[in-house]
């Protein structure tokens, strides 16, 4: 097989399986209203659907790394493609709250190395000079999922019911599963490769307590609730004790080569900043433009579509043009795109028209597309290729602890001013 084709049909089959992620990731936002009604459930409590997934994400993305280097970057590839698909059977068939949030985490557990791998493995396909254009294709190739998600996921809510915007993904996910059986190649492994248990327990639970001060914070009106105070101090210490232990012990979880580059460190701050900001129009505003504004779900999809079309229109632009440019002005305009979208909806009324939320859908994809190319070309510019695949995990941990603080933040700020709206109007009832 010619070199240059067997080298797309493995960037094909490891963008595929990130699709299969991105697909469930978005179609949810469009079926929140609906997954709400079906299980009682508040504002805040349906959240839950959309934390959970990245809380099960964000803990496994850390372990990755280790997994793929231990086991074998295909093997453990084509096991999350298949655990992913059984979760989202599962997802489908819940009939409460608890067990569909439950099931969501499980999906974002077996799922996680679908984004970094996936990422990883597109990029090693291609030399070192077309890097930028690697990138670009798996994220122009994530974005095809995430566009296929908002349009489908409107049709079959509207048109069939919600468990089937999961259990679309099963002949997706056995189709993803044989080209990447076919086509993705084994790398060598290191079955030697030394756990620090420590380091990743600490991890774990730091993280995961952080997103339960963040998930239940407003439920439980923050610090004056013992259990939010608790789980304050159970992420402080476990945080510190990750940061200490790394730094002390001889064979730390995560390389330290990796904190050493200031260029990896900057990347992930700005990653964090870009996950808190990209996705929250996905998940809120389904719920604004069906429940406020009466507006059907596939109309919802075609709304949210062309921000799928400015993100590949965006990286079809400056992936080819990434080696000329300079990151950091690329990536303050796509943040500048981002902050004009959201100025478009700021001003919005329950009587939205379809062109507002239209064009600023295009330039929310805009600035998703202009700003994450620089991200990841500046972050991994001088990382060894060695490490590559810890630093994509590590890249893709921080991009989901971004996206479920910002998702939690919208959903609390949302269930405050429904509370004080609330107690506003009801001033105004008498018997």
């Amino acid at each position: 097989m010619p070199v240059g084709l067997r080298r797309w049909l493995i960037a094909i089959s490891a963008v595929a399986g990130t699709d299969l992620y991105a697909i469930t990731q978005t179609n949810v936002g469009i079926a929140l209203p609906h997954m709400q009604g079906a299980f009682s459930a508040a504002p805040d409590q349906v959240a839950w659907l959309v934390t959970s997934f990245v809380v099960g994400t964000t803990i496994m993305t850390v372990l990755s790394g280790w997994l793929a280097a231990r086991f074998g970057r295909r093997e453990l590839f084509l096991c999350a493609i298949l655990g992913f698909t059984i979760a989202t059977v599962a997802c489908g068939a819940s009939t409460s709250l608890e067990e569909a949030v439950f099931w969501r985490t499980m999906q974002g557990v077996l799922g996680a190395p679908l984004l970094p791998l996936g990422q990883a493995i597109t990029i090693d396909a291609f030399p070192q000079e077309q890097q930028g254009l690697a990138t670009s294709f798996w994220a122009i190739g994530a974005m095809v999922g995430t566009i296929f998600g908002v349009l489908v996921g409107g049709l079959l809510v509207e048109h069939a019911s919600w468990p089937w915007i999961f259990w679309v993904n099963v002949p997706i996910g056995i189709l993803v599963l044989l080209g990447a059986w076919l086509f993705v190649p084994r790398v060598p492994r290191d079955p030697g490769r030394h756990l620090d248990v420590l380091g990743v327990l600490a991890l774990v639970v730091g993280i995961g307590a952080v997103q339960l001060v963040f998930n239940r914070g407003e439920r439980l009106d923050w610090f004056d609730s013992g259990e939010i105070a608790v789980e304050a101090a159970v992420a402080g210490l476990a945080l510190f004790v990750f940061v200490v232990h790394s730094a002390t012990t001889r064979r730390p979880f995560l390389p330290p080569a990796l904190f050493a580059n200031r260029n990896f460190l900057v990347g992930q701050a700005m990653i964090f900043i870009y996950g808190a900001l990209v996705f929250l129009p996905l998940f809120i505003l389904p719920l604004l433009l069906q429940q406020i504004a009466g507006y059907a779900e596939t109309d919802i999809g075609r709304f949210l579509a062309p921000r799928g079309v400015g993100f590949v229109a965006s990286l079809m632009i400056v992936g080819p043009l990434m080696s000329r440019l300079d990151p950091r002005l690329v990536y303050v305009a796509g943040l500048l795109a981002l902050v004009a979208s959201s100025w478009g909806l700021a001003f919005g009324t329950q009587a939205i028209d379809p062109w507002t939320v239209t064009w600023t859908s295009f330039v929310q994809g805009i600035g998703a597309g202009v700003s994450f190319v620089p991200v990841s070309v500046m972050a991994f510019a001088t990382i060894e290729q060695r490490l590559r695949t810890e630093g994509l995990a590590v890249f893709h941990l921080i991009l989901n602890l971004g996206t479920t603080v910002g998702v939690a933040a919208i959903f609390n700020v949302l269930a405050r001013d429904m509370q004080a709206n609330r107690a506003v109007l009801s001033h105004f009832i008498n018997p």
